[in-house]
């Protein structure tokens, strides 16, 4: 949407600024403007993401809902000048679809479809999405195909692996693929209608050249979910997504996402020949573009010598860029080299450190860990009960091994007693 509005333009005063080269005395007066802003009537806004967040903030406080929104992608993505806060980003989306604005709409729509700023509420998600699918707005048909994959659990059981699980990755697939739809026989009427239904909406997405609808048809495509599983299709539309050029916030995560997918299938052969060469060109670009995910695997390739030489300490510099943003598995492997000593002095106490940071997000590797710690007192004082709690949470989540470790540790609290 374009406004002609009152637009405040921010004048930069940089150093060449001050020399005044060759300036007309006309310039001179411009840049001597004591507030830094010259005030245009009339203005029309051509590209929002081209205005600092203080310009952004005037035009959105006077109505103009692109401004809400791109304040709104600011503060969801983060960037240089704005540190990242879920709430107010959604505060901004909510004025915009307040105001009939079916881009906010949709985008608070991936804010319950994720729970982030709010709890998920798929059902609010989803009424959402078709609001703003009515609307005209092509990615809210991928925010209700994901609605769809996660109602159907199609998306929780494809979490991170290491980069060294290849032999066996497809036959893991394969078996979680049979004793899904061995546990789903009353409901795959539903279910086979809710798939077509997500490659439908996909589709529709990606012939709109959205970047998501793209990624998550290579997805589809990749896991075989509602489709043939056909490596070649996935490994299509990761490429398409790869090659855009867009330096759109909400474009980033799927452009990054799709070279991580690359990646992977390069490193387990998926479809392609094994190139961790190349493998390691495309999460290296996906982590220079503030991929946490990125970061971890390229830190998972150096601690297990995956197409590069073992190196711990080149695997900790990774593991601690994705740590910076919070990343749940590379807060986990940070603890473990510490545990072990790899790359690093053995330290118990920063292992506990950043295995509770990991476990705090509900990351259960990081939990069971911790019950280990707390079990055997490395790097705290022993205590069975906290060790348990840790265990029952891994368990609660369905960790395999946790039930076992709930067991164990309950025989020797009983036995204490």
């Amino acid at each position: 949407m374009k406004r002609n509005i009152r637009l405040f333009l921010i004048v930069g005063l940089s150093a060449a600024m001050f020399l005044g080269c060759g300036k007309s005395d006309e310039e001179e007066t411009v840049e001597q403007v004591p507030t830094e802003q010259i005030a245009i009537e009339g203005t029309e806004v051509e590209d929002y993401s081209a205005l600092s967040y203080s310009g952004l903030e005037v035009l959105a406080y006077e109505g103009d809902s692109q401004a809400q929104i791109m304040l709104g992608r600011k503060l969801e993505y983060g960037d240089e000048e704005t540190a990242q806060n879920f709430t107010e980003a959604l505060s901004w989306y909510q004025m915009a679809s307040d105001s009939g604005d079916y881009e906010g709409t949709c985008a608070l729509g991936y804010f319950y479809l994720t729970g982030t700023g709010v709890d998920q509420n798929l059902d609010k998600a989803e009424e959402l999405f078709n609001a703003a699918i009515e609307g005209g707005v092509d990615n809210a048909k991928v925010g209700l195909a994901r609605v769809l994959l996660t109602r159907g659990e199609y998306l929780s059981n494809l979490d991170e692996q290491g980069v060294e699980d290849t032999e066996s990755d497809d036959s893991k697939e394969d078996s979680k693929e049979e004793s899904k739809e061995e546990s789903k026989e009353d409901s795959s009427e539903q279910e086979s209608t809710d798939l077509e239904k997500v490659v439908e909406l996909l589709t529709e997405a990606s012939k709109a050249e959205d970047l998501d609808g793209e990624y998550y048809l290579g997805f589809i495509y990749e896991h075989g979910i509602g489709v043939a599983l056909d490596y070649s299709k996935a490994f299509d539309y990761y490429s398409r997504v790869t090659r855009s050029e867009s330096m759109a916030l909400q474009d980033q995560d799927s452009i990054n996402n799709s070279n991580i997918a690359l990646g992977l299938m390069y490193i387990m052969g998926r479809g392609v020949e094994v190139d961790e060469d190349t493998a390691l060109e495309h999460l290296e670009t996906a982590s220079d573009n503030g991929s946490a995910k990125a970061s971890y695997y390229i830190g998972q390739m150096y601690e297990n010598g995956v197409g590069v030489d073992k190196d711990y300490e080149k695997a900790m510099e990774y593991y601690l860029l994705a740590a910076d943003k919070d990343y749940a598995p590379a807060l986990n492997q940070i603890g473990y080299l510490y545990y072990n000593g790899y790359g690093v002095d053995v330290d118990f106490a920063s292992a506990v450190y950043y295995q509770k940071l990991a476990a705090l997000q509900g990351y259960a590797i990081a939990q069971v860990n911790l019950g280990f710690l707390y079990e055997n007192g490395y790097g705290v004082e022993r205590n069975l009960e906290t060790a348990l709690s840790y265990y029952e949470m891994a368990a609660d989540s369905g960790y395999e091994g946790a039930t076992e470790a709930v067991v164990r540790v309950k025989a020797q609290i009983n036995e204490e007693l």
